[in-house]
């Protein structure tokens, strides 16, 4: 460009290297230093934001001193100039440039660049810096192409660093974290590792991890490529190792690069894969020393269980990384030899621990493994057979014209908690059908069940001697069976003779004074017809099916079952470590049935899964205790005495000793205490008590 001038401070540019959206870099010369050759980035943009960022970096990147970042040697912002930062020559170019020249690297390239990238990022970390932008862009080479170097820290930024945009996703599209996408405050130390991963998968296959990028605005970050679908053949177990390093929720990642190098380390040893001048092994035991060891002694760390290996990608990583340091430092005999000292010393005298243990016992082997702890919640879903519901069709609301679904497919309230759930009926959708009411043929109406349609009905009514139909009549109080007539039998007024009221028998007055007339009928008004009960008088009615459905929790556990072993008070006294919890809507995950722990669970619970109940929930939790068995003899020579004679023999007998959990909590038998040195204490009490009693005893009638 032809505002670019000759000279920035001391040097003079000779050539552009590269450029960016906002700087270039040029090859520079020191002027005086003719063999100063150095790179002297440009800051083109000129405001206020864009120059604090470009200082921000040169002062990030110059309190870092590792080898494997690029150094800086001068920084300046002047007023009359373009801001510029002279830093360390690089001139073999980027990853990026190297894999889009020469395709896929070698495994031995890739993983040399993945060791002293993920080296210094870890180094970064220490000191609370987070890159933010981990892409191959930033990855510079030297001209032989075996040292890397990170670069371009222009957007990181320190943890409690508050001026970062929450708007913004700052990275490399393709090599970003699902959290940049989703807040630029949410990345982590976690997220820079997670760019690293896609850096190795990029550097072996030379493509990203998906049929299709991440891309704005969904992000879907999931559906990951293995390395065979892209023709990398790599044992299975450096694909789990991947697939964790690139986990979407980042507490399921490696907790530094250290620790993915470490696991990588050991799957390539395991395979016989050699990745470095020298072979990798992983070591079955540890070297010999001059004490405490058997010459047959094995130091075995951390043996893999089920857990391991079939949810490695959803582990919760930081307490495997504990649980794999741990079981390293108990492989070491010095270490053992230090804790059984301690416990020797940590006894109260009335233990009667052997003291100084740790010296005089003899290792054999030392094995460890993980106790799992295993919980799953269910939550089962009945819905009974469809059945057909009516009701009338009073509102002639729209339906959708749809195919009818099955029961099975129709959407619920989706469950949040593993609760007991009553439900309620259900309607089908696409069922839904309206008819012409069978009962009133669409009429809306059927004949009055009184009148028969006729409008009228005869009824019976009492008629007075004379034949009218209006009498008056009314029952007195003198007696069952009588009729008190208020008329007069004559019309003189007078009654007959011996009785004081005109009293009629009932029964021959009903026979005798009754008719049937016709009346309107009272129960349809006249009409002679109702509205039809069944569709309300609409003709219409609307027929659907409907089913019933309700939820049952359930939770069960269980826990591996070793041999040696009280895993129910080992729960009570040590704290369990989660290391896996998920929740999954719909049937049970496969990969769960995999894991013995589970496999019994999963068969209980799909006895009560059938027809009519399926899993409509599940989730599954595994906690976790590290464990050690040490098997030693204590190689002390005993006297036995047979007869008048004495032998001298060793005890070779082989005795287990249990280490618990992170507090290296140390379960002893019988053989760690001095049975002789307690059983002369309890002869020395007995013989003082016996002594004591016989002087008060000789001493008492004196005294009286």
């Amino acid at each position: 460009m032809a505002n670019i001038p000759q000279t920035i401070g001391n040097y003079r540019l000779e050539h552009e290297l590269g450029r960016g959206a906002t700087s270039q870099v040029w090859m520079g010369r020191h002027i005086f230093l003719r063999e100063r050759a150095v790179a002297v980035k440009l800051l083109l943009s000129h405001d206020e934001e864009s120059i604090l960022r470009f200082t921000r970096e040169a002062e990030l990147t110059s309190q870092l001193r590792h080898q494997h970042i690029i150094q800086i040697y001068d920084h300046a912002t002047p007023t009359n100039s373009f801001p510029y930062t002279v830093i360390e020559l690089v001139s073999g170019g980027s990853v990026r440039q190297r894999v889009e020249k020469d395709g896929k690297l070698p495994l031995k390239d890739a993983i040399t660049i993945f060791r002293q990238i993920g080296s210094a990022l870890d180094y970064a970390h220490s000191r609370n810096i987070i890159h933010r932008d981990v892409s191959p862009g930033n990855i510079l080479l030297d001209a032989s192409g075996s040292r890397a170097l990170l670069t371009d820290f222009g957007i990181a930024r320190l943890p409690d660093q508050r001026h970062t945009s929450t708007d913004m996703i700052m990275g490399t599209p393709g090599f970003f974290s699902p959290e940049h996408a989703r807040s630029a405050t949410l990345v982590t130390s976690l997220s820079d590792l997670y760019g690293l991963g896609v850096i190795l998968y990029f550097m072996l296959s030379a493509q990203l991890p998906w049929e299709t990028p991440p891309q704005h605005p969904d992000y879907r970050f999931d559906g990951l490529l293995p390395l065979s679908h892209r023709g990398v053949e790599l044992p299975l177990e450096v694909e789990k190792i991947i697939q964790t390093m690139l986990a979407v929720e980042p507490q399921k990642r490696f907790p530094t690069a250290g620790a993915a190098m470490e696991a990588l380390d050991r799957a390539f040893a395991r395979s016989g894969i050699v990745v470095d001048d020298q072979p990798l092994t992983i070591v079955d035991g540890t070297a010999v020393r001059a004490i405490n060891t058997a010459p047959s002694f094995q130091g075995i760390g951390l043996v893999e269980s089920e857990v391991e290996q079939v949810l490695a990608a959803d582990l919760l990583r930081e307490p495997f990384e504990r649980s794999h340091a741990r079981a390293e430092q108990l492989r070491d005999p010095l270490t053992l030899a230090r804790l059984f000292d301690d416990w020797s010393r940590a006894g109260t005298w009335l233990e009667f621990r052997k003291q100084h243990l740790g010296r005089i016992v003899n290792l054999r082997e030392v094995r460890s493994r993980n106790v799992y702890f295993y919980q799953l919640e269910v939550l089962l879903e009945t819905r009974t057979e469809p059945k057909d519901i009516e009701e009338p069709d009073a509102d002639a609301p729209d339906f959708p014209v749809q195919k009818e679904m099955n029961r099975w497919q129709v959407p619920l309230p989706a469950p949040t908690a593993f609760v007991d759930d009553p439900g309620r009926a259900e309607i089908i959708p696409g069922s839904e059908r309206v008819v012409a009411c069978p009962r009133c043929e669409g009429s809306g109406y059927e004949l009055c069940p009184e009148c028969k349609g006729s409008r009228r009905v005869l009824v019976t009514r009492p008629v007075s001697a004379d034949g009218g139909d209006g009498v008056a009549m009314r029952r007195q109080q003198d007696g069952p069976g009588q009729l008190v007539s208020n008329n007069r039998d004559n019309s003189s007024g007078q009654r007959p003779a011996g009785q004081s009221s005109s009293v009629v028998d009932l029964s021959a007055a009903q026979t005798a004074q009754v008719k049937q007339v016709l009346v309107p009928c009272t129960r349809c008004g006249g009409i002679g017809r109702l509205k039809c009960d069944r569709c309300h008088g609409e003709g219409r009615l609307v027929q659907r099916r409907a089913f019933e459905w309700s939820r049952r929790a359930v939770k069960l556990s269980s826990y591996d079952d070793l041999p040696n072993l009280d895993e129910n008070r080992l729960r009570e006294e040590i704290e369990l470590t989660k290391v896996y919890e998920e929740r999954h809507m719909g049937a049970l995950k496969r990969e769960w049935a995999a894991v013995p722990g589970l496999k019994g669970l999963i068969a209980n619970i799909q006895k009560q899964v059938g027809g009519d109940t399926r899993v409509a929930m599940s989730a599954v939790t595994i906690m976790m205790i590290p464990y050690t068995e040490v098997r030693l003899d204590v190689g002390l020579n005993e006297v036995v005495i047979e007869g008048e004679s004495e032998e001298r023999r060793s005890d070779d007998r082989v005795h287990l000793v249990q280490i618990y959990g992170f507090e290296n909590r140390l379960q002893m038998s019988t053989f760690a205490y001095d049975g002789q040195r307690k059983l002369l204490f309890f002869w020395s009490a007995f013989a003082s008590i016996a002594a004591l009693v016989l002087v008060i005893a000789l001493l008492l009638p004196l005294v009286l």
